[in-house]
């Protein structure tokens, strides 16, 4: 089973990383979908799952890569260099700043002209980046309500292949449309000493 994670608002970190590794650990291939890796850095996934960070594919390009030098990496550079001395606390505090009042809203405005559609954009970007060129998804794991809205337009709007539409979960062992998904069978517990004994008083 092929399973695709949307995980845009990591609000369920932890459900996420057991079900992807359960899907996994079932023998099917799990890719999980966030918005940005710094809130799953703490995290660790499976070996077997794919994470794409969708910040990293709206910065793909060379135009992208150019762009994120200028406003991020250059200067990043030189806030850790002037950041080494009893300086340290004031250029972090700085350079967080910069990122949050200057870095960000030049990249979105460069991201996104005016009149575009951020979530249209996204969405294009997941079917270029996410669905097309791999193999079709059997299940859609809705993993929190930021997930919901792109999820529902992935779904309603036909990707033009003859693949049938996956089914929608909000979790991995609980789909919302189609029956359970299949799990591998539990090993049974040997009995203990306490219950053959009971049973042999019988």
């Amino acid at each position: 089973m092929h399973v695709l994670f949307l995980a845009l608002g990591a609000t369920r970190r932890r459900a996420v990383i057991e079900e992807s590794a359960q899907v996994v650990a079932d023998g099917g291939r799990a890719v999980v979908l966030v918005a940005a890796t710094r809130p799953w850095s703490r995290e660790r996934f499976h070996p077997e799952v794919e994470v794409v960070d969708l910040t990293r594919l709206e910065t793909r390009g060379p135009i992208r890569k150019v762009e994120r030098a200028l406003l991020f990496s250059g200067p990043g550079l030189v806030f850790r260099a002037a950041g080494r001395g009893p300086m340290k606390t004031f250029v972090r505090r700085a350079g967080g700043a910069y990122e949050r009042r200057i870095a960000s809203p030049v990249h979105r405005a460069l991201m996104f002209r005016k009149g575009d559609d951020p979530a249209e954009l996204r969405l294009r970007l997941i079917r270029r980046q996410v669905l097309a060129g791999r193999p079709p998804f059997d299940l859609f794991v809705v993993s929190d309500p930021a997930s919901m809205p792109p999820a529902a337009r992935l779904l309603a709007e036909p990707d033009g292949t003859d693949s049938p539409a996956p089914r929608v979960a909000y979790r991995y062992d609980y789909p919302g449309s189609g029956g359970r998904v299949p799990r591998q069978p539990a090993v049974p517990a040997p009995p203990s000493h306490a219950s053959a004994a009971a049973k042999e008083s019988r």
